[in-house]
């Protein structure tokens, strides 16, 4: 019943929730409205993610539950409510009363408001349990003439629906002739009313419109069309809300958009003409014709990140994953119960690419669009470069620019340091650099590899990107994957050594690349890097003097071994313990060809009670790692050295620590490697006090070569710049990357 003052004749204060559910309401205009539409949005989105309609019990309780949370509030709604319906499946009828308190009442007749103090006395005299129909309309003609009578209010009609087994419907009011003839004058000001067509007594939101098509029940690509409504819900009840719907499968999902796309529609004398205002969006195979750019203008590129790990931000899902090119959130799916199809009705975002196909729909109507003007955003989704640009990267020097305008070198460009992932940041910045293994990622078909070569794939060919959004790329995806298959042994959340993280790697990507465990060069890892080492080893006697532990013995048997490997490692000489004149602790140098002497097959190690020396086997692979070790740790320390190591940034002659092998080498000839990457350490020093001694941070930089340009740059994180060449060794040297010089064949004495 409406209330004293009556500002709109027209008025509905009902919504129909399902089909055998309806609710009245009463109280401050804005509450009603708002928590009415609130409501019939969230059970209609429940029925179509289950396939079920709840029954008036289950919806009583879970409008009794939101009243009961806004209460709490700082805003609570005030509004009161008559919720009935007809159960679906025990076919019995129900009636709650609920006031803004959330008290619920079920009840056999109930009002609210001002009508309440004129009717409850009827309805209590005059109603019974076997009351049928024509009973029910007969004591509701009393409660009118009732409210007429005593009522000092300006009566224009009543509206009366009814709930059975077939649902609702509404039942026409009854009138007299000068009400009527009112009500005609009233709605003569246009030629079709908005309340005939949505059903409410403003326009529908923009949301809401999202087609131009008569609201009739209709079927489109042999799917018809169900009851919707936006959902009015925040962002944390709206995941709620969506965790208490199906669960939704994106394999089956795919498999229901390709049957949607290959379906046929209907004839027109299928479509059937009474339907709820608010429908689904017609499906459409192609754009309207005029239309074919619609919504592209809002998309906004400046937000876009694909970097980060493809999963559905409401369903983690990492299967059929789109992302919507006006937010840059990722959702999954596209079809009618998908989140992306909410998504676009809840935010009016109607633009997606699949993060896979990376195919460009418009949602909800479902038409791809095949438009010139997106190539860029499908281009930095999955960076493509043909052979002959892959070839042209170490030899033609290219600059490029971001959205901003910023100026950056494609393949030089800072990596986002998340937490603490600094030393995976170093490391593939400088595998990136090798021009084998990276050409190999850039080219070679990935997508029936393991998950962990197509990721590796990915951020190398975004690294080298020459027209990428941004002038940085974040390693997230890649660092969830890898934190996951090494059961978080390196993650973004702890710094860990770049060596350690450098041999799983390399091991793991060459099994994942279908590399043999006990054959050699048999992926493209072990051909890059993979070189033998003769080991010779000796046990050391009780007898010998402490001078000769480490003289091999000519009587002894000496063990000789082969072995392989993929980098090298480098002890340092013992840094000094004690001061200078001045005070200071004296930082010494040793040069590179020094500490390579532990492979030239004269100088003995001590190992145990076992002396080992070492010499490299020809052919010598086309990259060599070199691990300087600088930290040794033992059970009450853990210490640095800080030696400095000296090299020669080209023309490293590794030819004294190879043994010779005239098959394979002439004898005497130099073999040359030129240095490509260096990572190089530093320690900050973050706490220094008397009780609990010095703490130090770790900080990792890389070294690399621009080939083009001839110049070296320093890469740490998001911060590349310029370095000096001479100033190359004034670092902590830790992790190198050398590269064989190709031998220039000589013919004819030249």
């Amino acid at each position: 019943m409406r209330g004293a003052t009556i500002l709109k004749a027209s008025d509905d204060k009902t919504r129909e929730l399902n089909k055998y559910t309806l609710m009245a309401f009463t109280g401050e205009a804005g509450d009603t409205v708002q928590f009415a539409e609130y409501i019939q949005a969230n059970i209609q989105l429940y029925s179509m993610r289950n396939d079920t309609d709840l029954g008036p019990s289950a919806v009583a309780n879970f409008v009794r539950g939101e009243l009961a949370r806004s209460l709490r509030s700082k805003k609570p709604y005030t509004v009161n409510l008559l919720l009935g319906g007809m159960d679906p499946i025990t076919k019995k009828p129900s009636l709650y009363w609920l006031d803004y308190l959330a008290a619920l009442a079920p009840l056999p007749y109930a009002a609210h408001g001002y009508a309440q103090y004129y009717c409850l006395s009827i309805l209590d005299k005059h109603h019974h349990p076997d009351i049928d129909y024509e009973q029910g309309m007969k004591i509701l003609r009393m409660c009118t003439d009732e409210l007429k009578r005593r009522l000092p209010i300006d009566f224009k009609g009543m509206l009366v629906k009814l709930v059975d087994k077939d649902g609702i419907r509404e039942i026409e009011s009854r009138l007299t002739k000068n009400e009527l003839d009112y009500l005609m004058m009233a709605k003569r000001q246009a030629e079709e009313p908005l309340e005939n067509i949505v059903a409410k007594d403003s326009p529908a939101s923009k949301k809401a419109r999202v087609e131009d098509y008569p609201l009739s029940q209709s079927h489109t690509n042999g799917y018809s069309s169900r009851t919707i409504a936006p959902a009015l819900v925040n962002g944390q009840q709206r995941e709620v809300y969506e965790r208490r719907g199906e669960d939704i499968l994106a394999a089956a999902q795919q498999e229901e958009e390709e049957m949607e796309e290959a379906a046929v529609p209907p004839a027109a004398s299928d479509v059937e003409e009474d339907q709820s205002a608010y429908t689904a969006p017609l499906r459409q195979a192609a754009p309207l014709d005029g239309y074919t750019d619609l919504y592209l203008d809002t998309i906004n590129r400046s937000v876009l990140d694909f970097d980060f790990e493809k999963l559905c931000s409401i369903s983690l899902s990492n299967i059929n994953v789109y992302a919507c090119l006006v937010c840059g959130k990722y959702y999954q799916g596209r079809g009618p119960k998908s989140n992306a199809y909410f998504h676009a009705l809840e935010v009016g975002h109607h633009v997606y690419v699949n993060m896979q196909t990376k195919r460009v729909y418009v949602l909800p109507e479902g038409y791809e669009v095949k438009s010139k003007s997106l190539e860029d955003i499908k281009f930095v989704v999955d960076p493509q470069l043909s052979k002959d640009e892959v070839m042209r990267l170490d030899s033609q020097a290219k600059d490029a620019w971001d959205l901003g305008g910023k100026t950056y070198r494609p393949g030089f460009v800072g990596m986002n340091n998340i937490k603490e992932n600094d030393y995976f940041n170093v490391t593939i910045q400088a595998l990136a650099h090798i021009p084998p293994l990276r050409n190999f990622l850039m080219l070679e078909d990935m997508s029936q590899k393991p998950e962990l070569v197509q990721r590796v794939s990915v951020l190398v060919r975004k690294i080298w990107n020459t027209r990428a959004f941004k002038s940085h790329v974040s390693p997230h995806e890649l660092l969830q994957q890898i934190s996951r298959q090494s059961n978080k042994r390196f993650d973004l959340l702890h710094q860990s050594d770049p060596v350690d993280f450098l041999s799983w790697f390399l091991n793991n990507l060459h099994l994942a690349l279908g590399g043999s465990k006990t054959k050699p060069g048999t992926s493209i890892v072990q051909k890059v890097f993979q070189g033998k080492l003769k080991v010779e080893s000796q046990q050391i006697t009780a007898k010998a003097d402490a001078g000769d532990r480490l003289r091999f013995e000519e009587a002894a048997e000496v063990l000789v071994d082969t072995n392989r490997y993929l980098m090298l490692t480098l002890d340092l000489p013992a840094a000094p313990l004690f001061q200078d004149e001045l005070d200071k602790n004296i930082i010494p140098q040793v040069p590179l060809t020094s500490i390579l002497s532990k492979y030239d097959g004269l100088k003995a190690q001590e190992h145990l009670n076992t002396r080992k020396r070492y010499r490299l086997l020809h052919p010598l692979p086309p990259y060599l790692l070199f691990h300087i070790k600088r930290f040794s740790k033992n059970k009450f320390v853990s210490e640095r050295n800080p030696t400095i190591v000296t090299f020669p940034v080209r023309s490293l002659d590794m030819s004294p620590y190879v043994e010779p092998n005239p098959s394979l080498h002439s004898p005497g000839e130099p073999i040359w490697y030129d240095l490509v990457a260096n990572v190089t350490h530093e320690a900050v020093r973050t706490r220094d006090d008397s009780v609990e001694g010095e703490a130090e941070r770790k900080v990792w930089r890389v070294q690399v070569r621009d080939r083009a340009r001839d110049e070296w740059l320093e890469v740490q994180d998001l911060f590349v710049e310029r370095v000096a060449t001479e100033t190359l060794f004034t670092k902590e040297s830790y992790l190198m990357v050398w590269e064989r010089r190709k031998e220039v064949k000589r013919t004819n004495g030249r």
